[in-house]
């Protein structure tokens, strides 16, 4: 085990998530503690180029988006993700492989199983400390989305829908590992939510 804390945030697009990861960012750096924000796919020269391909290409099978996004992740967990957690500092992913068990496993018809035994061998056997799965409605989610939409967030309602689905069912399935927070409210009631989703692994 390293001796640092792996925390990932999870959700819809849209839920907020990344806006949280930003202010825990900040909270954790005026307490004096390390840490450092990594995004999947990205973090690395792979994992940029990773992303930019399926977020703004053409179409792509799910079997390769599926296998696109673990070799994004395999490259980040061996240069980013695992260097840090032996450093001792607080890695805070946006995003793990508990999307692509929702995105591409439930949303697209892969076997969840399948792509969570892969995962294990993507991120060598380091699963996240805390998983925080940020609970929005998927219509509420998509209506908060700014900008253009890329390649996966163009996808129809019903697809959505079976995402939410599917990190809900993750979330049963390992409760020591997920906590599910409510995303409704202003970003400073959802931050009290997630300070308090994390207070026990925090103390470690």
């Amino acid at each position: 085990m390293s001796d640092g804390l792996l925390l990932a945030f999870e959700g819809l697009d849209g839920c907020g998530k990344s806006t949280q990861i930003a202010r825990l960012e900040k909270r954790l750096a005026a307490a004096g503690r390390r840490a450092r924000i990594v995004r999947e796919p990205g973090g690395t020269e792979l994992g940029e180029a990773v992303r930019e391909l399926l977020l703004g290409g053409g179409a792509i099978t799910p079997q390769a988006e599926m296998l696109l996004y673990m070799a994004a992740r395999a490259e980040g967990y061996e240069r980013v993700v695992l260097p840090a957690l032996a450093a001792g500092e607080i890695v805070l992913l946006d995003r793990s492989q508990y999307s692509t068990a929702a995105y591409q496993g439930a949303g697209l018809a892969l076997p969840v199983e399948r792509i969570l035994e892969l995962a294990g061998q993507a991120v060598q056997g380091r699963w996240p400390d805390r998983v925080l799965l940020f609970e929005l409605d998927p219509a509420a989610a998509r209506a908060r989305l700014k900008g253009g939409p890329d390649r996966i967030e163009r996808r129809d309602a019903a697809y959505f829908g079976r995402v939410a689905a599917g990190f809900a069912e993750l979330a049963r399935r390992e409760p020591g590992r997920f906590r599910v927070v409510d995303a409704t409210g202003t970003p400073e009631e959802v931050a009290a939510r997630v300070d308090a989703a994390l207070a026990d692994v925090l103390r470690r």
